[in-house]
């Protein structure tokens, strides 16, 4: 009877576990992220804007992976060739050849945040930035080493 009730609690608790994700990800699922920054050192009243949609990740635990699709936009009021690059990697994910905005859908897994930029292609400077943090529902996981005893 007694081993019945902990596993009831231990469905409920997980349960819960589930009901806080799903809820966390639906609000975070609503929030855009978007950042100016006006580095171009050529003309200071040419203004870039990148968007993250959605802005965060959520993991159940910390340390695990999480996974998102997200959508990055960004515009530019000079055509030019731009490219989106992922600054904590230094790892270009996308170029666009004489636009002056674009849209791009990329899948997210990390278990750490990562910020994004637009660059000029060829260039180290950036024009507008993003940021993609990792968030999760448990800091760390409190299960008992054993989950049976034999007395």
């Amino acid at each position: 009877m007694l081993t019945l009730l902990r596993i009831k609690k231990i469905k409920i608790s997980l349960l819960v576990g589930y009901l806080i994700t799903t809820l966390c990800l639906i609000m975070a699922s609503n929030v855009y992220a978007s950042s100016a920054d006006t580095t171009n050192t050529t003309n200071t009243n040419d203004v870039a804007h990148l968007e993250v949609s959605p802005e965060q990740c959520i993991a159940l635990r910390k340390g695990q992976k999480c996974y998102l699709e997200v959508t990055f936009s960004w515009r530019h009021p000079q055509v030019r060739d731009y490219c989106l690059v992922n600054i904590t990697t230094n790892k270009t994910i996308k170029c666009w050849d004489r636009q002056t905005k674009g849209e791009f859908n990329f899948d997210f897994q990390s278990t750490l945040s990562h910020d994004f930029a637009l660059r000029v292609k060829g260039a180290t400077v950036d024009l507008a930035h993003a940021r993609i943090p990792v968030a999760w529902v448990y800091k760390s996981s409190k299960r008992a080493k054993s989950t049976w005893r034999l007395f």
